[in-house]
């Protein structure tokens, strides 16, 4: 059995000005942001809204993954 290994890449523009000091947490916000512009995250079979995120070391703060005045690209994709 042949073993297949899978490379994704893509430019990484450091032309913005972070949202958040921290950098684990830019980084994390970041590569969410990247992945809800190409995924829809669903819940069982219902497509559900994703606007923050905590981290497993303190899980009292909800940081935003869009920066401010940003939203979702597609607001239209919900089903309610």
């Amino acid at each position: 059995m042949t073993q297949r290994e899978h490379v994704f890449r893509y430019k990484i523009d450091g032309d913005h000005e972070p949202v958040y000091p921290d950098p684990l947490v830019e980084m994390v916000r970041e590569q969410l942001e990247n992945i809800l512009n190409i995924a829809i995250p669903v819940s069982g079979q219902r497509e559900v809204k994703i606007d923050g995120f905590k981290l497993l070391r303190d899980r009292t703060r909800v940081y935003n993954i869009f920066a401010k005045g940003g939203e979702l690209p597609r607001d239209d994709f919900l089903q309610e």
